[in-house]
């Protein structure tokens, strides 16, 4: 069991270090993307939800 969590440990090891973190700019940017897609299904899914609420209010 030990030896496994120690073979386990030394793998994440390597692997992390095969990772390529972004930099700065990228990260910002991409942060940026994601709360402007973000904010937009909100906005479809609130208007969405708002006139499938008044066509049923109409129709019943």
């Amino acid at each position: 069991m030990i030896k496994k969590a120690k073979q386990f440990i030394e793998d994440v090891r390597v692997e992390m270090k095969k990772v390529v973190w972004p930099e700065r700019d990228e990260l910002i940017n991409s942060t940026i993307v994601v709360i402007v897609v973000s904010i937009l299904f909100t906005l479809f899914i609130f208007f969405s939800d708002t006139i499938i609420s008044k066509l049923v209010n109409i129709l019943y």
